[in-house]
């Protein structure tokens, strides 16, 4: 109706004129019995709805924003800023925050702005009683779990069964750290990141002299860069590569981690973020291995504690050995 009313003339009579207001009419009466219907199946459909899902700010959309609940489920709570939370918090009963204030925090531009701490972590102080830890996991071998449990978790994770003496092959060593200390593998600026090109090559040579089969394999990079290099040399391949960020929720059999810094400085940059590394970590299914410089990373306590947890597994290697 609305195409019709629109056609171009350039004159008409009155009988033209008042068909075409007619016309414009039936199109907006149409409009609104439309807008009715869609409002009424929307009401209908959420009325009916046991289980109602959105984002944080979704629910204060305009056809759930008058809703209460008896119990809001916030998930990946750890990664929620506040204010966002209170929009949903606001409409329940009851709430259940759900994540881990351990792995990556949200994203923040401004340290000045006090969102730092999320909601969650502040339940977790101000209220260690409300807190239920979910001790047991159902991803990692025991050997690729030990490490975050011990300095994460108060040593209190378990490994399912199933999955908690899972080898990519027999024999095979869970947690390796490849030590590339005194190979000259030296970091490098790239802009306002940092690669580390010798240890890249290195990690597409372990890769293929492996010659795994039938796993899925992934690289976790702190930096911008090293992934950028990475991904250049792995071209053509099923190996994903990826920031941490990128890979949070994610899982794969085989994890590598460049760990990319390099310096006599003992400077490490993003690695500092110890919750960064708790998810790294915590990525892979049947093998983790991390390659850096002891040099530089023993420096830092939480480095020289998992070069260490690495050698009491046997699991601690050099780069010289390849």
């Amino acid at each position: 109706f609305k195409n019709m009313a629109h056609k171009y003339k350039r004159s008409f009579g009155k009988a033209e004129r008042d068909q075409r207001k007619a016309l414009f009419d039936e199109a907006h009466r149409i409009m609104r019995d439309v807008a009715n219907i869609e409002e009424f199946v929307i009401d209908d459909v959420i009325n009916k709805a046991q289980v109602i899902t959105a984002t944080l700010v979704g629910a204060d959309h305009y056809t759930i924003k008058k809703l209460t609940y008896r119990t809001v489920v916030m998930d990946e709570a750890g990664q929620a800023l506040e204010p966002a939370s209170w929009i949903a918090i606001l409409k329940a009963q009851r709430l259940i925050l759900a994540g881990d204030h351990l792995q990556l925090p949200p994203t923040i531009k401004s340290q000045q702005s006090g969102l730092t701490t999320t909601l969650l972590e502040k339940t977790v102080a101000l209220h260690p009683e409300a807190v239920t830890l979910l001790d047991e996991q159902y991803r990692m071998n025991t050997a690729i779990m030990g490490f975050s449990s011990l300095k994460f978790y108060q040593n209190k994770l378990t490994a399912h069964p199933l999955v908690a003496n899972r080898l990519w092959q027999v024999d095979d060593k869970p947690f390796t750290f490849i030590d590339t200390a005194g190979a000259g593998y030296e970091e490098q600026a790239e802009g306002t990141s940092t690669t580390n090109p010798e240890e890249a090559a290195f990690i597409v040579k372990h890769i293929v002299a492996m010659a795994y089969a039938d796993v899925s394999i992934a690289v976790i990079a702190p930096y911008k860069g090293q992934v950028n290099l990475l991904k250049d040399l792995l071209a053509g391949t099923t190996v994903e590569v990826n920031t941490v960020d990128g890979f949070q929720g994610q899982e794969r059999d085989v994890i590598y981690i460049s760990l990319t810094r390099s310096n006599s400085e003992g400077t490490i940059g993003f690695l500092s973020d110890y919750r960064r590394m708790n998810v790294a970590m915590t990525r892979a299914k049947l093998k983790l291995v991390l390659v850096g410089d002891s040099a530089t990373l023993a420096q830092t306590p939480f480095y020289a504690e998992l070069i260490a947890y690495a050698e009491s597994l046997g699991g601690y290697e050099s780069v010289w050995e390849y």
